[in-house]
């Protein structure tokens, strides 16, 4: 049976194959071109034994080489069996390791608008598996892989999922700036952090944003290889991988990346220190918070993922702009001072930051190029022309403190409380799906 490991590792390497080089993880899988050291997938089984697709699920999403990427008369993509899928529909291609990750992966589809359901048109797959971490999309498979850190409730559902940290937690520690971001709904975070070893239990509602987000960037990743509009005309005999690299020049990333590039060099090469583990030169171990921000400020990226590669740009967009539309959720980015130490939320020192980034003009033009691409039936013109500008944070109060719209100031009664109720969060530092 194929590791993660070696999966995630033909993805990459497919990735340069497919993409003409490039600067890996959002390539393919999501990550970077760094591999991360994964157990096996041995334990994973369909998770609807009595489906159709049961005898080549497994087989078919743990393909580790090109030669065993299965064609797609094989493991159709979604949308090429169903126009408009329901979740019985969706289940029958999932696998798991548990059962009950599949089971709560029904629960949370039934609580997610709609739109997720046409978008899962585009994968061939749902993999759920106790060792995965982090979430990605390869086209050797055609699937999406999802960590189920992300859908557990009760701690022994938790005590089955590997603790292992993202391997890209540290990338970037040199530098001498964080960049963090965070949901939030009417300024307070709209869902909290809840550790794997810790012993607090949550419920459906408490893991729904936090899915839906993971999942708006993930089958981004999967709609901008094999586009809406063109699925129907794939050559079924071909591999998923050859379907893909045949309508290479249709992807919605390449097209963007034509019409509305980015043009910072700069971020992109701090973008391969956070999410690729560069090592950063003198000139970027010097660069502030400041210095960073006024650099993407300028610029028509909503999060400094998107300089890791042009399809982690347009993840990203349409990430941000579905947590927006269907949920009224707000994305705050942000850079800050860098404590030798993670420790209380006063030492992350806001030098750049804003709420919103979405409703920039430039940010909003590229959003809404993306979007029509990706979901075309969809008109969300109205929710475009309504995006108000941005908020900004206030440089030199912390981050935490920066929650509040207007934000919080050390000394009050307001302050406290946010103090006390939203402490630092670990995952902000994290490097995203």
């Amino acid at each position: 049976m194929a590791t993660l490991a070696k999966v995630t590792a033909a993805a990459l390497a497919l990735a340069m194959f497919g993409c003409g080089g490039g600067g890996g993880g959002g390539t393919e899988t999501g990550d970077g071109t760094s591999v991360p050291p994964q157990p096996q997938l041995a334990n994973i089984s369909a998770f609807v034994d009595s489906s159709s697709y049961a005898g080549v699920l497994v087989g078919c999403v743990a393909a580790e080489e090109q030669s065993e990427s299965c064609s797609l008369d094989t493991l159709p993509l979604i949308g090429l069996e169903h126009s408009d899928p329901d979740i019985d529909a969706i289940m029958a291609r999932v696998a798991v390791s548990h059962t009950w990750m599949g089971e709560r992966f029904a629960a949370v589809l039934a609580e997610l608008p709609a739109d997720i359901l046409t978008l899962l048109k585009g994968v061939t797959a749902i993999v759920i598996d106790d060792d995965i971490r982090p979430s990605f999309y390869t086209t050797l498979t055609g699937a999406i892989y999802l960590d189920p850190a992300n859908l557990w409730l009760t701690n022994a559902e938790k005590a089955t999922i590997n603790r292992e940290e993202d391997f890209r937690s540290n990338f970037g520690n040199e530098l001498a700036f964080r960049s963090l971001w965070r949901y939030t709904l009417n300024s307070v975070r709209a869902y909290q952090f809840y550790p794997l070893d810790g012993d607090e239990q949550r419920e459906l509602g408490d893991i729904v944003y936090r899915l839906a987000a993971l999942l708006f960037h993930e089958l981004a990743h999967a709609n901008d290889f094999f586009p809406p509009d063109i699925i129907g005309g794939l050559d079924t005999t071909q591999s998923v991988l050859a379907a893909a690299a045949s309508i290479q020049g249709q992807r919605v990333a390449v097209q963007l990346q034509d019409d509305i590039p980015l043009s910072s060099d700069t971020l992109r090469g701090l973008a391969g220190v956070m999410f690729r583990g560069d090592t950063p030169s003198a000139e970027q171990r010097a660069l502030s918070a400041a210095q960073v921000g006024e650099l993407f400020a300028a610029d028509g990226a909503n999060d400094d993922y998107a300089y890791s590669s042009i399809y982690e740009d347009v993840a990203m967009l349409f990430e941000e702009t579905m947590m927006k539309y269907h949920f009224n959720i707000d994305r705050d980015t942000g850079y800050t001072s860098a404590p030798a130490e993670a420790g209380g939320c006063e030492e992350f020192v806001v030098g750049w930051g804003n709420r919103n980034r979405l409703g920039d003009t430039e940010v909003k033009s590229r959003a809404r190029y993306v979007t029509e691409a990706l979901l075309p039936q969809a008109d969300l013109s109205t929710f475009f022309d309504n995006l108000t500008l941005p908020v900004e944070m206030v440089p030199g109060v912390s981050w935490c403190f920066n929650l509040l719209s207007p934000p919080a100031r050390p000394g009050s009664g307001t302050s406290l409380r946010i103090d006390r109720e939203h402490r630092f969060h670990p995952e902000d530092l994290l490097r995203h799906h």
